[in-house]
Parts: C-alpha cells; structure tokens; sequence
C-alpha cells in the first residue's frame, strides 16, 4: 500500500496543467524577444505594486482600483519571471 501510494503521489507531482498552456504563452514570443519582454514585465509589475501601496495608504483608492492594480501587478511580475526563466 506504501509503495502504491508513494508512486501515486510522485506521477502526481509529475502532472503539470499548465504546462500546455505555459508552452502555448511563451510560444507566442519570439525567443530574442523573450528576455526583453520579461524584464519590461518585471518592471511594469514592479511599478504597480509600487503605485498600490502609497494609493491604499494616503489616497484612499477604492477597494475595485486597489485589487486590479493588485492583480495587475503580481500577474505581470509572474509572467516577466516566466519569460526570463524559460530555457528553450
């Protein structure tokens, strides 16, 4: 039962549904490309986390601006690390 188990849990660590869709993304990029549009990514993202935090803090942004900005900002840095950290 251990065993049966143990490999069940490592084919399912194996599976990845997002491979495809991943694949399919950083497909759409041309490879010189790729690193360029990743770091413009990181720092876009970087911008609106940082525009985030004074807009909740002094400016009262409200909640729907402060969690598409949230959302914006966390989704871009995810993809510019994806983009940089693709291989081939």
């Amino acid at each position: 039962m251990v065993d049966t188990f143990l490999e069940h849990m490592l084919r399912h660590m194996r599976w990845d549904p997002f491979r495809k869709i991943r694949g399919y993304i950083i497909g759409m990029i041309p490879e010189p490309v790729r690193k360029i549009v990743g770091l413009i990514l990181l720092i876009f993202g970087a911008v609106a986390l940082l525009r985030f935090y004074p807009g909740m803090l002094f400016y009262m942004m409200s909640d729907l601006m402060s969690m598409i900005t949230l959302f914006v900002g966390i989704s871009s840095i995810a993809l510019g690390r994806m983009f940089l950290r693709h291989k081939g």
